[in-house]
């Protein structure tokens, strides 16, 4: 393909000014990704996957395996299930992501709009703090979409270079996407749509890499496929149940999802990535580097944000999208005049000090409630992110924990801290409908006549109708911070389980 004048020449001197300055973002981010890892407690999805981790499969019942088998692999060669420790290897993918975003905005947009792609990329906080950092499908997804669309990039604007090689990089990666999360069959469509609508982009089409691609893309999905056709295609089922087609029209759902999105990327970003991705759909394929970014960006927010017609969904499902308006919108910045790039700096650093600022109350009120007198009054938000991890030597200490016995609540998410904290020495299982990957992990049958811990919410423990033939008295079990309740929980004991 013939290449669209991307950008301003730029001197020797100023390229590698630009890739030092890249280079330093990265180190930093890094660190400050680390110190808040060591800090704030598991999410909701974080304890989730840490158990089921543990418990190898071609897939799972969620979200394809890469993130998992990387969790699983990891804590094995470790011998650690620290937190920090499992946090890791997302924070270095998160550091290759960064870098991959700076070479794709400086391969199609030049140096300086790589250089502000990756600043964009940094200070948005769904990406720079949490896809970056915590243990979510996100971060290989982010890391292999990127690496994907740079070896595109450069297949189609480096004309008479061999290409079979580069497109069988560009499958595996792609297949790595696949692996990480189901967004990476849009990122597939995304390129397909390239090349039938750029200029000569048939042509490529019509030579063995891009069908090379394909195979290996396929090859790469093949355990999603295999798990999932021995298990009545429950995944595809599961995922696709949650889109709300069939429910009720939500006039009002694609606007409020939009402004959701816009407070994931800070509205202030959020507005330059959406202004220049239109450019570039306005532009067409004429304008084949921003078309290909267009392209890789257009699926993922149209398809989810129209869903949000029949249910609310989530509007971290869009965000594969926007990664692309990123550097779209850094050519958008490197080409401003003197005065906006000027702004745009003092905006940029006023960012960043508010995260930083931002993260450094409420990671420490997280985990200690370390300024609980200012928060606790004003309804801490910090509440929903409490340590779960008091409740193991309180268990312990109660001698509960015997042969036969298993820990249980009503909710998935509830199990899921729950078994991250007690899953490795004793059964945990989710007596409820929705109980996602523990259908598979812990199968009530399995238990039959054993004794259960039930650890639950007050108003679950009162209203369930609990399976043992003799159920005690329910006991205080609640979550503490800074010597207050942040969650109130209760424990009862259940005896000969009958599922």
């Amino acid at each position: 393909m013939h290449a669209t004048a991307p950008f301003i020449s730029e001197s020797a001197p100023q390229i590698k000014d630009l890739g030092r300055a890249a280079l330093a973002i990265i180190v930093v981010a890094t660190v400050l990704r680390v110190a808040l890892a060591a800090v704030l407690p598991a999410g909701v999805d974080e304890a989730y996957s840490i158990g089921v981790a543990r418990q190898f499969s071609l897939s799972y019942f969620d979200h394809p395996p890469l993130h998992l088998w990387l969790v699983g692999a990891w804590a094995r060669l470790t011998g650690s299930e620290n937190l920090l420790v499992l946090r890791l290897p997302f924070i270095a993918l998160g550091a290759v992501s960064s870098w991959l975003m700076y070479r794709l905005g400086a391969t199609l947009f030049g140096e300086r709009a790589g250089f502000w792609a990756l600043i964009l990329f940094t200070l948005a906080p769904v990406f720079g703090v949490v896809h970056l950092t915590m243990i979510l499908p996100d971060g290989p997804l982010i890391a292999a979409a990127l690496g994907a669309a740079l070896v595109v990039a450069r297949i189609a604007f480096r004309p008479g270079e061999r290409t079979l090689g580069p497109w069988a990089l560009a499958g595996l990666l792609a297949g790595l996407a696949l692996l990480s999360k189901y967004h990476g069959v849009l990122l597939i469509l995304g390129v397909l749509l390239f090349l039938l609508t750029a200029p000569e982009g048939r042509r490529q089409l019509l030579r063995p890499g891009p069908w090379v691609a394909a195979a290996i893309a396929g090859l790469c999905f093949l355990p999603v496929l295999v798990w999932n056709a021995q298990n009545d295609w429950v995944s595809f089922g599961f995922q696709s149940g949650r889109s709300g087609i069939g429910s009720g029209l939500r006039w009002l759902g694609p606007l409020e999802s939009l402004a959701i999105q816009g407070g994931y990327l800070l509205p202030w970003i959020f507005v330059p990535l959406a202004w220049a991705l239109v450019r570039a759909i306005a532009g067409g394929p004429q304008n084949q580097r921003r078309w290909l970014l267009a392209c890789l960006a257009l699926l993922p927010i149209v398809i989810f944000t129209a869903l949000t017609l029949f249910s609310r969904g989530l509007a971290h499902w869009q965000m594969p999208g926007w990664l692309f308006a990123i550097p779209l919108a850094g050519e958008l910045l490197a080409d401003a005049g003197k005065r906006l790039r000027r702004a745009a700096r003092i905006v940029a650093i006023g960012t960043g000090v508010l995260l930083v600022a931002l993260l450094g109350i409420g990671a420490p009120q997280a985990r200690w409630g370390t300024f609980d007198a200012v928060f606790h009054a004003l309804g801490d938000p910090a509440d929903a992110l409490v340590s779960w991890e008091q409740l193991k030597p309180e268990l312990e200490t109660r001698g509960l924990l015997g042969p036969r016995t298993f820990i249980a609540s009503s909710n998935w998410i509830r199990a899921g801290q729950l078994n991250a904290l007690f899953g490795k020495d004793i059964p945990v299982l989710c007596l409820c409908e929705d109980a996602r990957q523990f259908r598979w992990l812990n199968p009530p049958e399995r238990y039959a006549g054993w004794t259960g811990i039930i650890i639950d919410t007050p108003k679950r423990i009162n209203e369930t109708n609990w399976p043992f033939a003799e159920i005690g008295e329910a006991q205080e079990m609640d979550l503490m911070q800074a010597g207050r309740v942040a969650l109130r929980l209760k424990m009862l004991i259940g005896k000969d389980f009958t599922p």
